[in-house]
């Protein structure tokens, strides 16, 4: 049609709009072609029988299906161009299916390609830049993190390498590794990405006043990064910003005690460090009793460093059956970050009032322990902690419990685990509390956690079994139970849950008996 209008005498276009209707003849020209193109493209593709055409033609459909946001359907006609000649296309080609491949979470074949890339150049630094960015999306972190080490060590100042090293030590709960990858990127130039994972490991190891600061720097340019800034504000806004906890539990155990329990707790935030009161009422009853008990605890959360904190809480707690007494309680804890997970130390004083009897008797425990937790892999974890426990009659415990898990699943979060406990105490002091001899229990347990934007759920049950001598007698049984929560988001800064627990673990509660524990929960953020 253009040339026709070129070639003939008879059409007069005036000089000065010629250029100008040539131009809009060759938009609509090429609009109609390129509509046209990738149903040809696709018809071609049927009518062709050699594989290098054929995989030519894949490639411009998938060039083409890209251009239209269509990423599903490009990555399926990538996906077919390299399967049938990936030889006939240049390493850059490659790379960038590749990338297309990755985008529309096709990570499988991404990966395959990236390492088919490498083994035939392995200082093909872009190749290798993306293939940890891939790995990381998969939750392998580890091979990320090797990855970028790997063009890191001929780059050091590689941008994109440093970020998918950032973000995969992030992503690991390496946080305080990964601030420093973050501040350089920074300093190479401003980078969204960058900015958002600084802020989540400020806010994760404590750093409430740096990470308010970084999340203000914070400036989205489209669409995807306006997403991913309202998840941040509310990450940062459930850590930092006042909160008002109220529940409500009702326990009953086979033993017939119940017990009626209110607790309303409140934080804020000066600086760094967290203040908190919590007040907590039981009613409890059994058979012959009917007692109640009150604490309250003035609570304080402080970041010393970006990889130790500390907290501390003084209160008191009072005893009412016939006549009313008052004791102090509290605790002191210190908390580092150890590799990917946490160790720490913890003394604590507390009342025991989940019977009426032990409400009664005026019991009260002093512990003092210490804890390790560690993630081996982004699925693999493992739990120890030691607690030497003693009591107000005169009786003292040593308490051992180790455990360990694996993720099956990350979204939703399902797990599978083990966990270990060893219990002895030194006497049976008739007081009113579970005190076994050489108590040894295993219980195997899985776990499913799901969250929504509206609501979110935790379910928890385990089969395992559990032996020990008390008050002459040896017992060995299996044991039952679990647990579960459902929450339910109304409103961004409201969280309604109801919970439920039970089992007949005999460590799973004060008394020993077989248990059942129900209630809501209300958590207002202000």
């Amino acid at each position: 049609m253009i040339s026709a209008i070129c070639r003939n005498p008879f059409v007069k276009v005036p000089m000065k709009t010629s250029g100008i209707f040539i131009f809009f003849v060759l938009l609509i020209f090429s609009t109609t072609a390129w509509a046209q193109t990738v149903d040809e493209l696709r018809i071609a593709i049927q009518s062709s029988s050699d594989a290098v055409t054929k995989a030519g033609l894949y490639k411009r459909l998938g060039d083409l299906l890209v251009e239209q946001d269509n990423l599903e359907q490009a990555a399926d006609a990538f996906s077919q161009a390299l399967a049938l000649d990936r030889n006939s296309f240049s390493p850059r080609e490659r790379l960038q299916m590749a990338i297309y491949l990755s985008w529309a979470d096709r990570l499988e074949e991404s990966k395959d390609e990236l390492q088919k890339l490498l083994t035939e150049d392995p200082k093909n630094i872009a190749a290798r830049t993306h293939l940890a960015r891939v790995l990381s999306w998969s939750g392998e972190l580890r091979g990320a993190v090797v990855e970028a080490d790997g063009v890191l060590r001929d780059a050091p100042e590689h941008k994109e390498a440093l970020l998918v090293k950032a973000d995969a030590l992030q992503w690991q709960g390496r946080y305080i590794e990964a601030i420093p990858l973050y501040q350089k990127v920074l300093a190479l130039g401003e980078d969204f990405d960058a900015r958002v994972g600084l802020t989540r490991c400020m806010l994760a190891v404590g750093n409430r006043t740096a990470a308010l600061e970084n999340q203000k720097a914070v400036n989205p340019t489209n669409a995807r990064q306006k997403r991913e800034l309202a998840k941040l504000t509310e990450a940062v806004e459930q850590e930092t910003r006042p909160t008002v906890d109220w529940r409500y539990n009702h326990y009953h155990d086979s033993d017939r005690n119940n017990y009626n329990r209110y607790s309303l707790a409140g934080d804020f935030w000066v600086g760094n460090q967290r203040y908190g009161l919590s007040f907590r009422h039981t009613d409890a009853e059994d058979p012959t009793r009917d007692n109640r008990a009150e604490e309250l605890l003035f609570r304080i959360n402080s970041r010393l460093t970006d990889a130790i904190s500390a907290g501390t809480g003084i209160g008191f707690a009072q005893f009412a059956d016939r006549h009313t007494s008052n004791f102090p309680i509290g605790f002191f804890r210190m908390e580092t970050k150890l590799f990917a997970g946490k160790a720490g130390a913890a003394v604590t004083r507390e009342a025991v009032t989940d019977t009426a009897e032990l409400i009664q008797n005026r019991i009260r425990m002093t512990t003092a322990g210490l804890y390790l937790s560690q993630p081996l892999t982004e699925r693999i974890s493992t739990y120890g902690a030691y607690t030497y426990k003693t009591f107000s009659d005169s009786n003292h415990a040593n308490d051992l419990q180790l455990g360990g898990q694996y993720a099956i699943f990350l979204t939703p979060r399902i797990v599978i685990g083990d966990r270990f406990r060893f219990l002895d105490f030194q006497k049976q002091s008739h007081s009113g509390y579970f005190d076994p001899n050489n108590y040894v229990a295993n219980r195997a347990f899985s776990s499913l956690y799901y969250e929504h934007r509206f609501f979110y759920t935790y379910l928890e049950g385990y089969l395992g079994y559990e032996w020990f001598k008390r008050n002459g007698a040896n017992t060995q049984e299996l044991v039952h139970g679990g647990a579960g929560a459902l929450g339910v988001k109304p409103i961004t800064n409201l969280a309604v849950e109801l919970n439920v627990e039970g089992g007949n673990f005999a460590a799973g509660t004060a008394s020993g008996f077989s248990y059942f524990i129900i209630g809501p929960r209300i958590l207002y953020r202000f």
